[in-house]
């Protein structure tokens, strides 16, 4: 059997890897800006190897392990070096030093060793342990990671003259937020965010999978909404638009995924699981 098709996809994840590298080299630089988008880049990519891979039933193990690799680091490493460096090279914001810089420097950590766990996790999950393939079980690294970094971009967008991070020039489409403009503090939420999404990734918390629900025309909608998203991603624009479609699917399933009828008997697999021995 040729072992070409197989290429096609681990290419792929090589490249969503170099984005991943190529974000960490212009966050050194300071140009977050630059960074985020790439980033944002990689969860397309993350996304397009497995589709590629099931189109050419080229899937196998070492792909896998392949993207696994490449989800810990643009997802785990990366994100966070973005946010916590953003946040301690620019004055003006309480995190350069002292108590400011701890606390930034420990939700950043949360977050990588959250990305990690849960990759380790779900890689020695048999299928006996995952009953529901439309479900996932916590956030998903991809996930986390691209609404941290959405959420990052929005927030420089909108900066207000106060604000030391604002970039409102690099944006030259339309503000789909009004005058909205948001002052310094809205940084302090950062650090929250990462350990929430430290928290969340690591949960058994049910949420639904894209494309998974029963209506076939919500399903279409979705990927409509999901098709624009991506345009908008390839011309980067308009990230708080980006952003809207996967913060109400989570906001929405993470309530529902535990309080609906047909969810809240659904077994969940175990928090460590043990995996062969």
């Amino acid at each position: 059997m040729s072992k070409v098709p197989y290429l096609a996809p681990n290419f792929i994840t090589v490249g969503a890897m170099a984005c991943g590298l190529g974000a960490m080299l212009l966050t050194h630089r300071g140009d977050y800006v630059a960074a985020a988008w790439l980033l944002l880049f990689s969860t397309f990519l993350d996304r397009a190897d497995g589709f590629v891979a099931r189109r050419l039933q080229a899937t196998s193990s070492f792909g896998v392990q392949m993207d696994s690799f490449a989800d810990f680091f643009n997802f785990g490493v990366v994100p966070p070096f973005l946010v916590l460096t953003a946040l301690s090279s620019t004055p003006g914001l309480p995190f350069g030093s002292g108590s400011g810089l701890a606390w930034a420097l420990l939700a950043a950590g949360l977050w990588l060793a959250a990305a990690a766990v849960r990759l380790a996790r779900f890689n020695v999950l048999s299928d006996a342990e995952v009953t529901d393939k439309t479900i996932f079980h916590g956030v998903p690294t991809t996930l986390a990671a691209g609404l941290l970094v959405n959420w990052f971009l929005v927030c420089i967008k909108y900066g207000g003259p106060d604000n030391p991070l604002a970039a409102p020039d690099r944006f030259a489409e339309g503000r789909l937020f009004g005058d909205l403009q948001l002052g310094p503090d809205v940084w302090c939420a950062f650090p929250w965010a990462m350990i929430v999404g430290a928290l969340l990734m690591v949960s058994n918390l049910r949420n639904k999978k894209f494309g998974a629900l029963r209506a076939r025309w919500a399903n279409l909608a979705v990927g409509a909404l999901s098709l624009v998203a991506m345009a908008f991603l390839v011309m980067r624009v308009y990230p708080e638009f980006m952003v809207l479609l996967p913060s109400t699917w989570l906001a929405i399933w993470l309530v529902w995924g535990q309080i609906g009828p047909e969810y809240r008997g659904k077994p969940k697999p175990p928090l460590f699981p043990v995996g062969d021995e």
